[in-house]
């Protein structure tokens, strides 16, 4: 699990890479899926407790010798799909809706200055 730190002010993407293996085959592109974050003040939750309510993601992609890595991404910050309040601490959750599966994660913490 990894740790991200941003400012406030500050609007960027948050990512975090997804791979998925189907009936064997490590390479399965998820990008059809629906990709989902949650965001929960540390303070106000355990870690392993999962959100409620849940954010529409999009996803990216990144080929490097032949190999395609998907990154699920949600744009934090003012303007953004989730804007954090100042000097908070969240777990991030992501969620992608496949059939049969929905598999819910936690991926990280964000800590905002």
């Amino acid at each position: 699990m990894s740790t991200i730190g941003q400012p406030a002010s500050s609007l960027q993407y948050i990512r975090y890479k997804v791979t998925a293996t189907v009936n064997g085959n490590p390479g399965y592109d998820p990008t059809a899926d629906v990709v989902q974050f949650g965001f929960q003040p540390t303070a106000s939750v355990a870690a392993d407790v999962a959100p409620t309510t849940w954010l529409t993601g999009s996803w990216e992609t990144d080929t490097i010798s032949g190999v395609t890595a998907y990154v699920a991404r949600c744009l934090v910050g003012p303007g953004g799909t989730f804007v954090p309040a100042t000097l908070t601490n969240y777990w991030v959750w992501l969620r992608v809706e496949d059939n049969p599966e929905i598999p819910v994660v936690q991926v990280g913490e964000l800590q905002i200055t």
